[in-house]
């Protein structure tokens, strides 16, 4: 995923956002880090739904997100991702909404946090979890918005890409770090030499998707958990296809 290109198209909407009164905001119940640590001792995996992969340009239009979730909550999956920027996933609030009514599993959404108002929003429509990004702001901006979402139990997750930005999500204290290649494809060694260097206490996420079991096996014991997408979206046999990349 292309995470700056994201970021300036959230960057378009928060000062709308920001403006929405919202209502009162409900604590998760839904303890998004005890369910994705592993201790490094397997790969966990958190399937992310959405409509439209920008890298490839193709599209599931007829997918009911809301199904599918309920066969992953069924599999022994630490969490499920959701992708909210619908002009470039083809999913929504709406659609994390819909499925945190269905599911017990912890949602991850798969947005990138600006503003404070976004983690509101994201919690309202059922979110356990959110997306910090170190190389989108400065360091007080990064301690409030985890602030913000610590008080309402949300998990902030921090993502970093490179050494520098590594070492800002250590600084920010944070507890769970999302690890992700410069360009957006996940390069396996990139990801390990990135959770190398991060403490072993710490819970680490690969944030860019998996392909292949084989990519799988390169981050075990490396890093918790891993995302999954576009194989998980078109398997006929969703708790196969997941149980290949856990072994």
């Amino acid at each position: 995923m292309d995470w700056a290109a994201l970021r300036a198209t959230k960057e378009a909407d928060i000062q709308q956002r920001a403006a929405t009164p919202l209502s009162e905001v409900a604590p998760s119940i839904r303890d998004f880090a005890q369910f994705v640590t592993t201790q490094k001792q397997e790969l966990g995996i958190i399937p992310a739904l959405k409509r439209v992969d920008p890298d490839t340009g193709q599209s599931w239009p007829e997918l009911d997100l809301v199904a599918l979730a309920q066969a992953y909550d069924d599999t022994e999956v630490g969490a499920i991702g959701v992708y909210t920027e619908p002009s470039v996933f083809g999913t929504s609030g709406e659609d994390l909404r819909a499925i945190s009514d269905r599911v017990t599993t912890p949602l991850l959404a798969l947005d990138l946090v600006l503003h404070d108002s976004q983690i509101h929003q994201a919690r309202l429509c059922g979110a356990d979890a959110i997306l910090l990004w170190t190389g989108a702001g400065d360091a007080p901006t990064l301690a409030r918005l985890m602030t913000t979402a610590r008080s309402i139990h949300v998990a902030p997750v921090v993502m970093a890409r490179t050494p520098d930005e590594l070492r800002q999500a250590l600084a920010a204290e944070s507890f769970i770090i999302g690890l992700a290649s410069p360009d957006g494809k996940l390069d396996t060694a990139h990801v390990s030499a990135l959770a190398a260097q991060v403490p072993r206490r710490k819970t680490i996420l690969s944030l860019d998707e998996l392909s292949t079991p084989e990519e799988a096996a390169a981050l075990l014991g490396k890093v918790d958990t891993a995302l999954v997408s576009q194989c998980a979206l078109e398997a006929a046999d969703v708790e196969g296809s997941l149980i290949e990349f856990m072994k």
